[in-house]
């Protein structure tokens, strides 16, 4: 089956920064107690409910509003990753569909597509704010793995491609399911067994994607 669409991660992938840790930051949650609720869930130790509500719980308690969550998500806070421009335009020149698939925030994603000109992209979190522009909530699809898969299927569909068709770029626990259910995960940058297990092809550049495409789509 050739590539007929790529999918990529956000954060990790195509820029550097995190952006869920500088809102932490920002709101006084310390970081090992974040990492810590991280790793509860993906150990199956904590709901994705409850850690949606304790990370609630400290922007409401840290005062997060509009203004400085509009300050974190400023393009100078991160760094972009050249070899991601370098791609997405070969990408293009062979007529290959691309999106971007990320458990992050609307806002932030495409803020990045923009930049990218990648006209398809999908992010699980919206960030609700209140009249007075007071975080409120966070509105997610479904559960960060389980909505990666959503919206893979629906872009396929959309795009009448199959997910056999495609490559997934990521570096996270939460793009295992993708790499599950495409078959074709891309780890990038990353020594984690369950998500080497996984893999189809593992890469330290991003430039290497380009010889994966060559060789499934028989190009020289």
């Amino acid at each position: 089956m050739k590539v007929k669409i790529v999918f990529f991660d956000c954060d990790g992938i195509l820029l550097f920064g995190n952006p869920w840790a500088k809102i932490a930051n920002a709101v006084g949650l310390p970081t090992q107690l974040d990492l810590k609720w991280y790793q509860d869930y993906y150990s199956n130790k904590l709901p994705f409910d409850q850690w949606n509500k304790n990370i609630e719980d400290y922007y409401k308690k840290g005062g997060l509003n509009r203004k400085m969550y509009e300050e974190i998500l400023d393009f100078k806070n991160y760094t972009i990753n050249k070899q991601g421009k370098e791609l997405v335009e070969y990408i293009k020149s062979q007529g290959i569909e691309i999106a971007i698939i990320s458990s992050g925030t609307g806002d932030y994603v495409s803020k990045v597509a923009d930049y990218f000109g990648i006209k398809y992209w999908r992010a699980n979190i919206t960030m609700v704010f209140d009249k007075n522009d007071m975080f409120v909530k966070l509105q997610c699809v479904d559960e960060d793995p389980k909505a990666k898969v959503i919206e893979i299927k629906a872009l396929c569909n959309m795009l009448n491609i199959s997910p056999q068709d495609s490559l997934f770029i990521g570096d996270a626990y939460n793009d295992m399911d993708a790499f599950k259910f495409t078959k074709r995960g891309v780890l990038y940058k990353t020594k984690d067994a369950r998500l080497e297990k996984l893999a189809f092809k593992k890469i330290n550049n991003l430039l290497e994607i380009i010889d994966i495409i060559k060789d499934i789509n028989g190009q020289k």
